[in-house]
C-alpha cells in the first residue's frame, strides 16, 4: 500500500463543474488522452501552458473547487498561481519531442499542501493502447521510466492587494476549497524544499555543479514585458511567459556561443524547473542572467541557470535551471 493510499479518503467533494475529457482513476487522480495539436508543441511555453490548464482541470476535479471561477470571502477573484514548475524527460520523450498528431496519456494526481497551496503531479506517456497506471508519488520520484514525461506543479492561491496592479500579490484561499481529503507526499519529495532553497538563496544550486566545467557565467539580456504577448486574460504576467522568456534568452546565449538556430531547436530538454518569486506589470523590464556549465564526462550535456530580475524594483521574479543535451528530438 502506498503512502497516498494510507492518507487519502475514499470520497471527494462534488465539483460544481467537471472539465471535459477528464476521467477519474480514483478520488483525486484523473486521466485524459490527448492528441498533440499545434497549440501545445514547439516552444516549451506552449507545452507548459497546456500542462497548466490540465493542472487547473485536475484540481477542479479532485477538490470540487471551480479553479476557473474561484472567489474569496468578499467575492473578489482568487487565482491558483504557479510557484514551482518542473518538467523531467529523457532522450526518449521530452517536451520538444512531441509533434503534431501524437497521442498521449496524461495521469494527474492532486496532493495536499495546506489550505492555501496544492501539488499536482502529471505523468505523460505516448498512447500505446495499454491502460493508464495509477500514480504513486514515491515511484514518481524514485523509479523514472524513459518513456515517461514527469511534471510537478506546486501552486498557491493568490489575490491582488491593489486593483490593476500585479505588485504586492497576497496569499488567499477561495471559499469552499476542500483539501483535507488530499494525500500528502513524503516530505523529502515536497517541492517546498527546492522552492525555499531557490527563494532564500537566489539559486537552486549549492555552488558550481560538480563534474561540470564553466562555459559562460553572468551572461545578461533584458526583456521588455508587453501587454500584447505576455499577460494572461486577467492581466497577470502569464506563468508560461516565463518559459518563453527563458527560451528567448537561451537562444541569445546559443548565438553568443556561436551556435545556430537549428542547434537550438534540436536540443533535448532533460530537466527544467522554475521557482516563481513574483509577478510584474506590462511596463516592466526583466533582466535575465544566465550561466552555463558543461558535463565533463559527457560534453553533449549541459546545465543552465537563469535568474530573472525586475530591473525597476531590483527584485527577483524567478529562478530557473535546465539540463539540456544536443541531438534531434526523438519521435
Amino acid at each position: 500500500m502506498t503512502s497516498a493510499e494510507h492518507t487519502r479518503a475514499p470520497a471527494r467533494p462534488k465539483a460544481t463543474w467537471t472539465p471535459a475529457g477528464v476521467d477519474h482513476i480514483d478520488a483525486t487522480t484523473v486521466v485524459r488522452t490527448e492528441r498533440v495539436t499545434p497549440g501545445m508543441c514547439g516552444p516549451t511555453s506552449l507545452f507548459a501552458a497546456r500542462l497548466g490548464d490540465w493542472t487547473w482541470d485536475a484540481v477542479t476535479a479532485a477538490t470540487g473547487t471551480d479553479v476557473y471561477d474561484a472567489r474569496g470571502e468578499d467575492g473578489s477573484p482568487v487565482y491558483l498561481s504557479f510557484s514551482y514548475f518542473r518538467i523531467r524527460g529523457s532522450r526518449v520523450l521530452h517536451p520538444l519531442s512531441l509533434g503534431f498528431g501524437d497521442r498521449i496519456h496524461v495521469v494527474s494526481g492532486v496532493f495536499g499542501e495546506g489550505s492555501e497551496s496544492v501539488l499536482t503531479l502529471h505523468r505523460l506517456r505516448r498512447d500505446d493502447g495499454s491502460p493508464p497506471r495509477p500514480l504513486d508519488p514515491v515511484a514518481f520520484h524514485t523509479e523514472p521510466d524513459p518513456g515517461d514525461l514527469r511534471v510537478e506543479n506546486f501552486n498557491r492561491w493568490i489575490a491582488r492587494s491593489r486593483d490593476g496592479s500585479n505588485k504586492g500579490l497576497v496569499r488567499a484561499a477561495p471559499v469552499g476549497f476542500s483539501h483535507r481529503h488530499l494525500a500528502v507526499v513524503p516530505r523529502e519529495f515536497s517541492p517546498r524544499l527546492a522552492y525555499a532553497h531557490a527563494r532564500d538563496n537566489g539559486t537552486f544550486l549549492d555552488g558550481p555543479p560538480g563534474g561540470h566545467d564553466a562555459v559562460v557565467t553572468g551572461f545578461t539580456v533584458d526583456y521588455p514585458v508587453e501587454a500584447s504577448r505576455d499577460l494572461n486574460g486577467v492581466g497577470l504576467l502569464y506563468f508560461a511567459s516565463y518559459f518563453a522568456m527563458l527560451d528567448w534568452a537561451l537562444l541569445r546565449l546559443w548565438a553568443h556561443l556561436g551556435r545556430g538556430e537549428r542547434e537550438f531547436r534540436d536540443r533535448v530538454v532533460l530537466d527544467q524547473r522554475i521557482c516563481y518569486l513574483g509577478n510584474a506589470d506590462a511596463d516592466t523590464t526583466i533582466r535575465l542572467t544566465l550561466s552555463l556549465w558543461r558535463n565533463a564526462a559527457d560534453p553533449a550535456e549541459e546545465r543552465v541557470e537563469a535568474v530573472l530580475h525586475d530591473v525597476g524594483r531590483d527584485t527577483a521574479l524567478a529562478v530557473a535551471e535546465l539540463k539540456v543535451a544536443g541531438g534531434r528530438p526523438g519521435r
